[in-house]
């Protein structure tokens, strides 16, 4: 008898689970799962028979299904399980120029023959009043918590909103929010976007993706000022720069760039205005110039929407993540020379020359037509960490020269590019777009102004050696230290780095056919070349001098941009121990210059991406003019 009992007892169950289901009614799974009910978050119960049956047996194929096994290997146990089986996704969308098929444009040509059609704005105004009432009235009419939802493809003959162009029932929500924003912009002197946590490009989404931990480095408060002097030997300026400034960024000749803490900047004001000094405040709050170097550039604002025009093709990459469109990881360059290999295995070659003391590769990608008698042009980016544009602008220069590269002969490009697309195939380019990886992923997720690379001083318990000043040549000079905590900490000895080793041993064996040498830098619009240390003249000066010249009169023909020419020294972009005056010392090749890419203060290290194609397009221009030199 108790068997007996035992073998019903199911029955209870059903009937349970039926008296439950008739308790919660209609509602789907999306309520199931919020419900506050105890008794439904548990199993069986809230999921109903079908719950209970595929418990029992969860991998039981069912015949009438075509997804079979994969279906129900998405288990119901789950109490956060939600089901959007069904469930669509829809637009509306109140801009006319967008979304009008060429069909529907055929189609109205003679009605507009005929008719005087009003102005996108007018029909905005009317889409939006007669939506808006729609919607209260069919919310006032629904019952429960049920919803209508209205889909652009089919309009319903509601107040007449079918007479209405079908492309204004498409709405970008994006759009709509960003504009939402600026509509309310007036009502308030706050700055709006402070409270935007919902746009990628917020400083809540950008510290959730990137820089997320209690460990990062926070910047609030600090200023970046350019005070219109040229000699930081002042007395009073030195001063200054000991009492109230935290870091020189960038002496040249439109001023010094001194880095501001938060809580000097009121003394410094103070300290300015006694002395009668001039100056500008080109960052006023550094954290959140830091949150508009981790955006992606709208499409509408980037020049990748002339991709489908074919104007710049390079800038599309299968099965690469490179876009442009952002400052992008080290495994995403990583992954981008990979992809090069891959598409021009022909002319393309990975080289590594070291590791970094997080074991991370040092890669430098080869193009070359394979001809042996070919000049050689090393060019690295990024020994600076914080540096973030010069790797970008030249891993963009470098596909555009694989895809011009690659072209097949006979395109009917004119003969006016001809010739200097010709010089450049008759170079050997190496590239190291990284030489800094270490201290870049550093930079990317810790601590954005971060400079030196990660290797550990055990005696001072400090991280880092500035690459740029651990090279041999005058190391040790005017404008490095020796203490390990600084930015500009020179090293225990020259050479002391896997970074700046690996560049020496490599540069050293390519010494009998380098023609030039290139190092990619932000910031300060410059095209400098040695000495640094001191106002010495090198014995290929004059071919140094011309070549500078001829290069920023094409870089101002491409954009308009200035650049000023002339010696590390007299630019006042003076660097003991750089790779630059070293190579020139050693290696002696032809050529051998610091480019210094944008800008000349306005961001500092702290350029937005907007600028990357524009950076990428000159730093090819400069070496398109230094290959024509070599030729």
């Amino acid at each position: 008898m108790q068997l007996l009992l035992w073998k019903w007892a199911w029955l209870a169950v059903v009937l349970l689970i039926t008296v439950k289901m008739e308790q919660v009614g209609g509602k789907n799974y999306l309520d199931l799962a919020r419900t506050d009910n105890r008794l439904t978050r548990l199993p069986f119960f809230g999921g109903g028979v079908g719950h209970l049956l595929r418990y029992l047996n969860p991998l039981s194929m069912n015949p009438s299904s075509e997804r079979g096994r994969i279906s129900e290997l998405r288990s119901d146990l789950d109490a956060n399980y939600v089901s959007y089986r069904g469930a669509q996704l829809w637009k509306l969308n109140f801009n006319a120029t967008r979304g009008s098929s060429m069909e529907e444009r055929e189609d109205d040509e003679e009605e507009e023959e005929q008719q005087v059609v009003a102005s996108p704005d007018a029909q905005f105004n009317e889409v939006v009043a007669l939506f808006a009432l729609a919607f209260l009235t069919l919310m006032g009419s629904v019952l429960g918590q049920k919803l209508l939802l209205w889909r652009s493809v089919s309009v319903p003959e509601i107040s007449g909103i079918s007479g209405l162009p079908l492309a204004l029932l498409t709405l970008n929500s994006s759009e709509l929010y960003e504009s939402t924003f600026e509509g309310l912009q007036w009502l308030s002197p706050l700055d709006l976007r402070r409270f935007d946590f919902l746009s990628p490009g917020s400083s809540y989404q950008i510290n959730r993706r990137y820089r997320n931990g209690s460990h990062v480095q926070r910047y609030y408060g600090y200023q970046l000022w350019k005070i219109h002097e040229t000699r930081l030997e002042q007395p009073q300026l030195r001063a200054f720069w000991r009492n109230f400034g935290s870091e020189v960024w960038n002496i040249n000749q439109d001023g010094i760039d001194i880095l501001i803490e938060q809580r000097n900047v009121a003394d410094a004001r103070k300290f300015m205005e006694k002395v009668g000094f001039s100056y500008n405040i080109m960052i006023d709050d550094i954290e959140s110039a830091i949150d508009e170097t981790y955006v992606e550039v709208p499409a509408v604002d980037h020049p990748l929407d002339s991709v489908r025009n074919n104007s710049l093709p390079w800038m599309e990459r299968p099965g690469s993540l490179m876009s442009w469109r952002r400052y992008h990881d080290q495994v995403d360059i990583q992954q981008f020379l990979q992809t090069l290999l891959e598409t021009y295995s022909e002319n393309v070659e990975l080289i590594q020359i070291g590791v970094t003391r997080n074991k991370r590769p040092l890669e430098v990608i080869r193009v070359s037509n394979g001809n042996p008698d070919n000049w050689a042009v090393f060019v690295d980016a990024g020994l600076q960490a914080r540096d973030w544009l010069s790797p970008a602008a030249l891993t963009y220069a470098i596909s555009k020269l694989t895809h011009l590269w690659g072209r097949p002969k006979g395109n009917d490009q004119g003969q006016r590019q001809s010739r200097a697309e010709k010089a450049m195939r008759r170079i050997d380019w190496y590239f190291l777009p990284l030489a800094n990886p270490d201290g870049y992923q550093y930079s990317r997720h810790t601590d954005r102004l971060w400079t030196k690379n990660r290797g550990f001083d055990s005696e001072s318990g400090c991280y880092g050696v500035n690459l740029d000043r651990n090279f041999h040549y005058s190391w040790g000079g005017t404008g490095s230290t020796s203490n390990p905590c600084k930015n500009l900490y020179r090293g225990a000895e020259s050479f002391s780095e896997p970074e700046s080793r690996a560049l020496r041993s490599f540069l050293t064996g390519m010494r009998e056919y380098l023609g030039a040498y290139v190092s990619l830098s932000g910031y300060g619009q410059a095209i400098t070349y040695p000495w640094g240390d001191a106002d010495y003249v090198t014995e290929n000066q004059r071919d140094l001098k011309q070549t500078a010249r001829r290069a920023v009169l094409a870089l101002r023909r491409l954009n308009q941009a200035e650049y000023s020419s002339g010696t590390s020294y007299r630019q006042k972009l003076a660097r003991p121990g750089n790779s630059a005056d070293w190579v020139q010392d050693r290696i002696g090749p032809q050529l051998v210059y610091n480019m210094f890419l944008k800008d000349q203060g306005r961001y500092g290290y702290l350029l937005p991406p907007h600028y990357i194609v524009e950076s990428g397009e000159e730093v090819f221009e400069f070496l398109r003019t230094i290959a024509q030199q070599l030729q």
